[in-house]
């Protein structure tokens, strides 16, 4: 199968239980999410709530070696961020070819520290 092209258009909706495990209370979070490194798009910031709802949306020009959607929620500090949890998803796996994706997304734990969370993500494939 050759690689797709085309746009990727990515829906942040909301997320759900978001921990940061160095912060009491809640979090000031956005989502910053990339194909490459060198592009990187990224929401508000939704103050005071661990179940922030965002519902932006963000077009990606596919590259030829663009396979993983990388999506890192942040909580905005005084004094710079905290990072809540990231995700990776897969998208040949679970993008392309099939049209639309439309999951919640754990945000999985580091050494066996209960789940960071989860981010619902609608991501649509436009050949």
């Amino acid at each position: 199968m050759s690689h797709p092209h085309g746009t990727l258009e990515v829906t942040i909706v909301e997320g759900r239980h978001l921990k940061d495990e160095d912060i009491v209370g809640k979090n000031d979070a956005y989502v910053e999410l990339y194909l490459d490194k060198d592009y990187k798009q990224r929401t508000t910031t939704v103050h005071n709530s661990n179940n922030p709802t965002w519902n932006e949306k963000f077009i990606f020009h596919l590259q030829k070696h663009d396979d993983d959607l990388h999506i890192h929620i942040y909580d905005d500090d005084v004094v710079g961020r905290d990072s809540i949890g990231s995700a990776k998803i897969d998208l040949k796996k679970h993008v392309f070819n099939k049209g639309r994706y439309d999951e919640w997304v754990k945000l999985p734990a580091m050494l066996g520290l209960r789940s960071k969370g989860e981010i619902h993500v609608i991501i649509e494939h436009h050949p």
